[in-house]
């Protein structure tokens, strides 16, 4: 048998040692970032807004993870945050209205993972989110008739609840790394992307 296959046979099977120990539950880091949209819904319901525009942007978490002894994620502590941009349009006989503007809620979350499938290398379930933050956001209105134009800027400034419900799907590419998509609702807002989890292990 050539030497190469003795070599590769041997780190194989060092691999499968490893990947096949309970590594018991441990800490980690952990990012992600996505991007969401609120539904039209939604937005037809904020009757200070009649343009009914779209309020989308992205949003990123980073913190710290609690992973039990398969390797999945349990709750984390993180830091929230979400950028959306304000812009929408309405038109009749009478003239044009728009609204531009822009929205960031901040702040800092405490997730729950509950887990249905824990594999190895694979594990899948959902993230249960709440905290508290800061919704800072403005936007101006302008009207533009035959007979008159208008511009209006508002500005708001308030503490608000953070919440999160999302599926998610986690794949151990390594030892210390998994990665993986999540879909789901943050602060009233639909949206997914891709997380990004590094295991602190010895």
């Amino acid at each position: 048998m050539p030497g190469w296959v003795c070599r590769f046979i041997v780190v194989a099977a060092s691999v499968a040692r490893l990947w096949s120990q309970e590594e018991g539950a441990h800490w980690g880091v952990q990012a992600d970032g996505g991007f969401f949209i609120t539904p039209r819904f939604i937005v037809e319901e904020i009757h200070s807004l009649p343009e009914i525009p779209s309020i989308d942007g992205p949003s990123f978490l980073a913190g710290l993870v609690r992973f039990n002894n398969r390797g999945a994620p349990t709750y984390a502590f993180q830091y929230s945050q979400l950028s959306a941009d304000i812009a929408g349009s309405l038109s009749d006989q009478r003239g044009r209205a728009s609204v531009v503007g822009d929205a960031t809620m901040r702040g800092f979350m405490a997730t729950k993972y509950l887990n249905f499938v824990t594999r190895p290398r694979f594990s899948a379930g959902v993230g249960l989110g709440g905290g508290v933050g800061k919704l800072e956001a403005s936007y101006t209105r302008s009207v533009i008739s035959p007979f008159f134009t208008f511009n209006e800027t508002r500005r708001y400034d308030y503490t608000i609840p953070l919440f999160e419900i999302h599926g998610r799907v986690d794949f151990r590419v390594s030892r210390y790394v998994t990665i993986g998509p999540y879909y789901g609702v943050r602060n009233g807002l639909l949206g997914g992307g891709g997380s990004l989890r590094v295991h602190f292990l010895k």
